[in-house]
């Protein structure tokens, strides 16, 4: 009986040994991007006369100075964007996963924005810590609580 028990708690001391050792990585390199006219006008919305549809949307990686379209087949976003509505303030946001220090934003065929940014790797953990959309600082990690950025245009 005695080794029985001694048996089953060294059993759990191995079992949570192995459980404790077990790490996670979290990677947060999304940036949800509203884009508006000046008169205020959602041009994420395709209920309006003017907006950018996301079947058109194109996302570029650079990588090694080339311009490479982003196609991940396998992945649940696969062109590492999509769009979805805040009901709560009836607003379509873009998010767009930033993998690389510069992207480029293919809104239309006649419209292209630049987005650039830092990513800070540590163990475990990679996100972003700044976010420039066409040279203009527009996000920043401890600044800047929620990764939401609006765009006029």
């Amino acid at each position: 009986m005695i080794k029985k028990a001694i048996l089953l708690l060294l059993s759990l001391l191995v079992i949570g040994k192995i459980y404790a050792q077990k790490s996670f990585y979290v990677k947060n390199v999304n940036i949800d991007i509203v884009y508006k006219d000046k008169a205020g006008n959602d041009l994420l919305d395709s209920t309006n006369d003017v907006h950018f549809s996301t079947k058109d949307i194109i996302v570029y990686s650079i990588e090694k100075g080339k311009k490479v379209k982003v196609n991940y087949s396998k992945m649940d976003y696969p062109n590492n964007h999509f769009m979805y509505k805040d009901d709560a303030i009836s607003i379509y946001h873009l998010r767009i996963f930033l993998e690389t220090k510069e992207t480029l934003l293919q809104l239309s065929p006649t419209i292209t924005d630049t987005i650039k940014c830092k990513i800070k790797k540590t163990k475990g953990n990679t996100h972003l810590t700044k976010v420039w959309y066409n040279g203009k600082l527009v996000w920043e990690f401890g600044k800047d609580v929620s990764q939401l950025i609006t765009i006029i245009k």
